[in-house]
């Protein structure tokens, strides 16, 4: 391949496959040809972010199309197998995104199928090119530790879908797979220090029933015996703070990792006094640690100006896994150890040996039974988009309980609870936009209910998105004949910034190019709805304001922003009362929207009478949850003037990201006071009054009687 570029197609064009055309700009040798996903148009957008040509739909055409010399499998681990065997039958070389396969006896047949088509392949393990983990290795190499006796892992992981409630997720369609999908990075680390394991003890902790009927394990702890020495592991999931370790202790010295901020701090035996000896090695720490504060500093600004890679642990941890990969096919040199067949092998047993000794299922819960057709639309029937959200719920229940026929259209229909698998509510499964779904939902339908956000997912486009999605809705209800459609706005499409008074038909915002996308989104969406208005539909738009309660996020944006889970920075001082409502009491207005006649061709804005300020929210947060909450009171123009410090930047980096308008800043702050009486008299909006018993039911709400 001397003389011409390494060219590479990826197979798959998820979120990881853009992190793989993000790093591979710092692989020499190296071009993309092409993407290949069954999804044409995301690939295609994905090719046109990063200046690639080819677009395929299909794999075999792609490879019989030829100019390709090696690939990146991409996709979900049940495809790896067949698809690397297809790849590599075809004369290319082979890269797979962990786990190379989902069995360890699976490895040999590809392993020897590489080696008869003389062509590389490879697993991205990339945590065993980890910059903390490579530095630990040079110690070890140079005798620094001694001999190496143990490891001790801690892997300390929120994961966004145990809270969203969406299980699709390869990791969560067995007991057994999140060792397949986490499990794998710290497997990896202990075989590329310890070699193969040779028997595990497991302890395992709560678990948690997920909607697909999986009992997903929380908490693992697993005491490995390994052919170099011995390893603890623990993996919690579902929690709070992000933080992965890696402790290895020698004969003669110990290394403490930092797996999130790529430090890794060697203690060694001296021969000095034991204060001295202690002052030695905490001097040569906090030495460490200094260079790599400054380096996480300039490896973030630098990289704006194409001045170096990023100084991220994982992006430089996959840089050396794909580096190996690629100059192994260009050059033949030899794979790094941590991402061979015999290392895939290796961890892969690993994952297996663990399952069985923890007594997880390998097997999927049986499938859901089959959702029954949906049939004709009866007599008030109400069509609920965003049915499965926050709000949604509890306005599918509200309806239930007052025996209204209803209809949901959902994009997973199989993750349903079974309450709403029971036949008694219409499915029809689809997106909110598709105009062809929802002509089939909206047919004899009396109300449409739409919750649903459809943003898209391009933050360039989150306007355009919501603002089509919702004319699409509201054309198809107009031609379906629909008595109502009831649309769930948001106090985001208003100007709050002002000390006022704002009833429902106050209007949006007159200067919404002076907004945040999302408030843009919001304003434009009602635009479009009160277009249809007087030609036959009934248009009710309802604005809820801070929505709180049980099963949403506590680090609601309306208090301020949430730099990380723990931290708030106020929008504003956080002094006056912000409009809070409870998810209950808002879904009591938003279903009343449907049947009241006042309501018609009317807007109302939805907030509750207890307005805690900011600061009083954070308390009761902190109080009640145990947590270290923060709140930051920070004046809106000192905000503005850090988020126009950072447009700066990226704009001399030629990053251009949206103008932070000040406008939008001094709308977060709710000085405006929202008047609900139009919401009480029209929609049986009775939001709570009484103060205690609100923030326990925001905060307690297993306590309320």
């Amino acid at each position: 391949m001397s003389g011409r570029p390494t060219r590479v197609a990826l197979i798959g064009s998820g979120f990881i496959a853009d992190v793989h055309l993000q790093v591979l700009r710092a692989v020499p040798g190296v071009t993309v040809v092409a993407l290949c996903d069954p999804a044409r148009s995301r690939a295609a957008a994905l090719a046109g972010k990063y200046g690639v040509k080819g677009v395929f739909a299909d794999l075999g055409e792609m490879l019989q199309a030829g100019g390709i010399d090696a690939v990146h499998v991409l996709v979900p681990p049940a495809l790896h197998a067949s698809i690397a065997r297809q790849c590599l039958q075809a004369g290319v070389h082979v890269l797979v995104e962990k786990p190379l396969v989902q069995r360890a006896e699976e490895v040999a047949e590809l392993r020897d199928l590489a080696a008869a088509q003389r062509r590389v392949l490879a697993v991205n393990h990339n945590q065993t090119f980890h910059p903390a983990v490579l530095r630990l290795q040079n110690h070890l190499a140079a005798g620094r530790l001694g001999r190496l006796e143990h490891l001790a892992l801690q892997h300390h992981v929120p994961l966004r879908q145990l809270q969203t409630g969406d299980v699709s997720h390869f990791m969560f369609q067995t007991e057994a797979n999140i060792l397949w999908e986490q499990g794998v990075h710290l497997f990896s680390m202990v075989y590329a220090l310890l070699g193969p394991c040779r028997r595990v003890r497991t302890i395992t902790g709560a678990r948690r029933k997920l909607p697909n009927g999986v009992e997903f394990v929380t908490e693992w702890l697993l005491d490995l015996e390994c052919e170099g020495g011995t390893a603890s592991v623990r993996m919690a999931y579902g929690r709070p703070l992000l933080e992965t370790t890696l402790q290895a202790i020698g004969s003669d010295g110990a290394a403490l990792l930092d797996l999130q901020r790529g430090s890794c701090w060697l203690r060694r035996k001296t021969r000095w006094l034991d204060f001295l000896d202690h002052g030695r090695n905490l001097a040569g720490g906090s030495l460490h640690l200094a260079g790599r504060a400054i380096g996480a500093v300039a490896g973030y600004e630098l990289p704006l100006f194409g001045l170096g890679f990023p100084d991220d642990p994982f992006l430089r941890g996959m840089r050396g896994s794909l580096r190996s990969f690629h100059a192994a096919v260009r050059t033949g040199s030899q794979l790094g150890a941590g991402i061979t067949p015999q290392a895939a092998h290796a961890v892969l047993d690993l994952c297996m040996q663990t399952a069985i000794a923890a007594g997880v299922s390998l097997e999927a819960p049986p499938a859901p039974r089959q959702l029954p057709e949906p049939g004709r639309a009866r007599a008030g029937e109400v069509v609920v988009l965003g049915g499965t959200g926050f709000l949604g719920r509890r306005c599918v229940r509200l309806l239930q309980k007052a025996n209204k026929p209803v209809t949901l259209v959902v994009r997973k229909p199989d993750l349903l609870p079974p309450e709403l698998r029971q036949g008694d509510v219409r499915i029809f499964a689809g997106d909110a936009g598709d105009r062809e779904v929802l002509a089939r939902a909206f047919a004899g339908a009396d109300a449409v209910l739409h919750l649903a956000t459809a943003a898209g997912t391009d933050p360039t486009q989150v306007e355009k998105a919501m603002a089509e999605a919702v004319r699409t809705a509201g054309e198809v209800a107009l031609a379906a004949k629909v008595r109502r459609l009831v649309y769930t706005s948001s106090t985001a499409a208003l100007w709050l910034g002002e000390r006022r008074s704002l009833a429902g038909n106050c209007g949006t915002d007159p200067q919404p190019a002076a907004r945040s996308a999302y408030a843009r989104g919001k304003i434009a969406a009602e635009n479009e709805l009160r277009q249809l208005r007087g030609k036959g539909l009934e248009i009710t738009i309802v604005r809820p304001a801070i929505v709180v309660g049980e099963g949403g996020i506590a680090e609601h944006s309306g208090v301020g922003m949430w730099v990380r889970d723990n931290h708030c920075v106020g929008w504003g001082r956080g002094t006056h009362g912000l409009p809070f409502v409870l998810a209950d009491d808002c879904a009591v207005g938003l279903v009343g929207a449907l049947s009241s006649r006042a309501a018609a061709d009317q807007d109302y804005n939805l907030a509750g009478d207890v307005r805690l300020t900011a600061r009083e929210y954070i308390e009761e947060l902190t109080v009640r949850s145990g947590r270290d909450y923060r709140f930051h009171a920070t004046p809106l123009w000192w905000m503005w003037l850090q988020e126009f410090g950072k447009y700066l930047v990226t704009v001399a980096a030629r990053r251009p990201r949206e103008w932070p308008a000040y406008r939008d800043f001094k709308s977060r702050g709710f000085l405006s006071v929202l008047d609900c009486s139009d919401s009480k008299r029209d929609l049986g909006f009775a939001p709570e009054t009484d103060r205690a018993r609100f923030v326990q039911r925001v905060f307690e709400p297993g306590s309320v009687s």
